[in-house]
């Protein structure tokens, strides 16, 4: 059974073509989870949408409290973004120049997340007929991706399916040998600088929100951040003004915190907010006419965790790495998985295998080789998982 994910591998590829070319922004995933609810249908599962807009499918005779397997809906892309999937010997409509090599697609999204979302269909149709399908829950989750900000895995854990798990697998990195056990805390906001603005040269001397963004991005770049625990922030997003001869009402910034610890995480975010202030008190020495208080918005905060290594979890993912001849390697990310720890319940990401690189960028590619041995290494550990299930009844 197991073995069966050779044979069908080129299905699995054109489920994650079709995937990948159903847009779905954080927001707008819609479309894509009607999809994947009629795949699970399509499986002999009873599915159901949540208020947030997860896709919820379990098997007829489920029972107990479940394991659940995830994966997230959303990509990072706007609605403007068109995906076309480039197939080797192709031109790459992302980048002209260039023909796709063999063995390679090349999409915005062909793996964060088509590929999560392909193997958690894989999976499903491979274990629909075992007795481990009564012990699984199949989510898809809204809402994982930037300000998004974990929405529908959070809502699924305020709910009573997402209390009863006994635990949380979601597929969503790229490195097959490892597994992501500590879930990286992170803090995002949206910094404001505004004035009256004016003319560039008849206005000349009154505060200009561009500088003061300026004087606070260059001094947060000037923060030194431990190694262990990882520790980092960035300046994603910077905008701003209407034109260049007009001194601009508003110049803003979006920034993001993170950190494997709990407590950098806090030191690193009380020190930004005193960073925001020097920025507006420096402009303000300079040029004080027409300055207006500046607006700090929270867009996101997603909590810091570990499931132990020594969980019955993180040791079924080991032994199914083991199993399938990876060595495992122990890792932190921000996933879903963030707000199962976050909500008490075991939780992981693991990968959906074969080879990928520049997620997050419209240069994003996927290469298939290799990756039934990660779904084999999830099946695995989900048979492995409901076999202990609490009040499990014989084969």
């Amino acid at each position: 059974m197991l073995h069966s994910f050779d044979s069908l591998e080129h299905e699995i590829l054109e489920e994650q073509i079709r995937l990948c070319e159903i847009a779905a922004p954080t927001g707008s995933e819609r479309l894509r989870a009607d999809y994947v609810a009629a795949a699970f249908e399509t499986l002999g599962f009873r599915t159901r949408r949540d208020d947030v807009g997860n896709v919820i499918a379990r098997h007829p005779n489920s029972t107990g409290q479940p394991v659940v397997l995830s994966a997230h809906l959303d990509t990072v892309f706007g609605p403007d973004q068109a995906v076309v999937v480039a197939r080797p010997g192709e031109r790459n409509p992302y980048r002209s120049h260039e023909v796709v090599a063999e063995g390679e697609f090349h999409a915005p999204g062909i793996t964060d997340a088509a590929a999560g979302l392909a193997a958690m269909l894989a999976i499903a149709g491979t274990l629909a007929d075992t007795p481990a399908a009564a012990h699984l829950l199949f989510l898809a989750t809204v809402g994982e991706e930037g300000r998004g900000d974990l929405r529908g895995a959070r809502h699924f854990f305020d709910s009573e399916p997402g209390r009863s798990a006994r635990a949380f697998i979601t597929i969503d990195h790229s490195d097959p040998a490892a597994i992501v056990h500590r879930g990286i805390g992170s803090r995002r906001y949206n910094v404001s600088y505004r004035s009256s603005g004016g003319h560039s040269w008849a206005h000349f001397g009154r505060y200009n929100p561009a500088f003061a963004l300026a004087a606070a991005a260059d001094r947060l770049g000037d923060i030194r951040t431990p190694r262990s625990p990882r520790t980092t922030y960035n300046v994603g997003v910077v905008r701003g003004g209407e034109t260049v001869n007009a001194i601009p009402e508003l110049a803003q910034m979006d920034i993001d915190l993170r950190s494997e610890s709990h407590s950098q995480l806090e030191q690193l975010d009380s020190d930004l907010q005193e960073i925001i202030r020097f920025g507006h008190q420096k402009e303000m020495r300079r040029r004080g006419a027409g300055a207006e208080e500046p607006l700090v918005t929270q867009i996101g905060d997603r909590p810091a965790g570990v499931t132990p290594i020594e969980s019955d979890l993180v040791q079924a993912a080991v032994r199914a790495l083991e199993a399938e001849t990876f060595q495992p390697r122990l890792i932190a990310a921000s996933t879903d998985a963030n707000a199962a720890i976050a909500a008490g319940v075991p939780g992981i990401a693991i990968s959906w295998g074969g080879r990928s690189d520049n997620q997050h960028s419209v240069r994003e590619w996927f290469n298939p080789n290799d990756r039934s041995r990660s779904l084999r290494v999830i099946a695995r550990l989900l048979i492995d998982l409901a076999q202990s299930s609490p009040g499990r009844p014989p084969d």
